[in-house]
This record gives structure tokens, sequence and C-alpha cells, in this order.
């Protein structure tokens, strides 16, 4: 169901795979649950919201916000300016994580 890569502890997840429209509180949960065995020896998160085309608050923080809190500086996010909702909803969840991210 999620295309993935995974070279040397980094995972990249296509958003996009899991949906273009990612809107609700329990679809992200089910999505970071689903996530989790792939995860598992991951020493580096990547997220590419490329062909996403909506990203709202309560779906990314059920997904992304846990990922923040596991990996830290460690995560990377790709292709979050080509898409207003994807670029604004995480400019506004990041507010309240415990570290700085920077949005590509």
């Amino acid at each position: 169901m999620y295309c993935y890569t995974y070279m040397a502890k980094l995972m990249t997840i296509e958003m996009k795979n899991i949906g273009i429209v990612l809107d609700s509180r329990p679809a992200g949960r089910e999505a970071f649950l689903a996530m989790q065995p792939r995860l598992r020896d991951a020493a580096n998160v990547e997220l590419d919201f490329d062909g996403v085309k909506v990203l709202t608050p309560s779906f990314a923080d059920e997904f992304v916000t846990p990922l923040i809190e596991k990996y830290g500086d460690h995560i990377t996010f790709l292709h979050t300016t080509k898409n207003i909702t994807v670029q604004k909803t995480l400019r506004f969840l990041a507010e309240d994580w415990p570290v700085k991210i920077d949005f590509q």
C-alpha cells in the first residue's frame, strides 16, 4: 500500500501513496499505525509531499507529530512548498513541535 525507500536506515515515505487528500484524524492515526513496522529500524525519515493535494491539521497531527516526537531533527520534509495546504498545515503544527524544522 505504501511506497517507501529504505537505504542505510533512511526511510522515505511518499505521502501521495497514503492519499492525495489527507484529511481526517482517524485516517492519520491509521496511516501512522500501519507505518510502524516499516519504521522499526529507520534512523532517519523523509516525508515527501509531492503530489499531495490536501493536508489538514487533524491528519498531520496524528501522522506527522508522532514522527517528530520519535525522530526529532532526524526527519526531513520534501516538496512542502508546492501546495499551500501542506505548507500552512505543517507550519501551524510546527509551532508546538519540540524541534525546529526546515521545510523544503
